[in-house]
């Protein structure tokens, strides 16, 4: 699908992205086959639960964790894992806003559209929830890494 070159923890990985859904990746890292559990889509979030498409568990150590990288002052820090935080993928312009606070979205449901590099391009939720805060409106320009809009997750309870 799409060859990278990963920095984790200091070392760098060929590595290409055989597939990709909002919940799941299979990764090809210096030949071996990963299935890797998506936390959030973007630039700035760790992948998470990294073991070998072929079996059950990575074993100790075999990708560390990269140590999270500093927020722009420009904007708000992200939010925490898990915490719905979503980042400007590169640096850009927010043509239009297509959700608003409170609004209820589903997973790869576009919530604004950005301009960077005289494309188009949509940024949608990595997962299903309620948008909680907008930190930009139409017309700001943002760079890589700004904190653009907050989804919450749905509180998960037991039977």
């Amino acid at each position: 699908m799409s060859q990278h070159v990963l920095r984790i923890g200091g070392r760098e990985y060929q590595a290409e992205i055989k597939e990709l859904t909002p919940e799941r990746a299979t990764v090809l890292v210096d030949g071996k086959e990963f299935s890797v559990d998506i936390v959030q889509l973007g630039r700035r979030k760790v992948a998470e639960a990294v073991r070998p498409a072929s079996a059950p568990a990575a074993p100790s150590g075999a990708f560390p964790k990269a140590a999270p990288a500093a927020a722009p002052a420009s904007r708000p820090a992200p939010a925490g894992r898990g915490e719905g935080g979503i980042v400007a993928p590169m640096p850009g312009l927010v043509l239009t806003i297509k959700a608003k606070e409170g609004d209820t979205v589903a997973a790869g449901q576009p919530l604004l559209v950005m301009e960077a590099m005289k494309m188009e391009n949509a940024i949608a939720s990595p997962y299903a929830g309620t948008v909680a805060k907008i930190y930009v409106r139409e017309g700001d320009s943002i760079s890589e890494g700004d904190l653009l809009v907050e989804v919450a997750r749905p509180k998960m309870t037991t039977l």
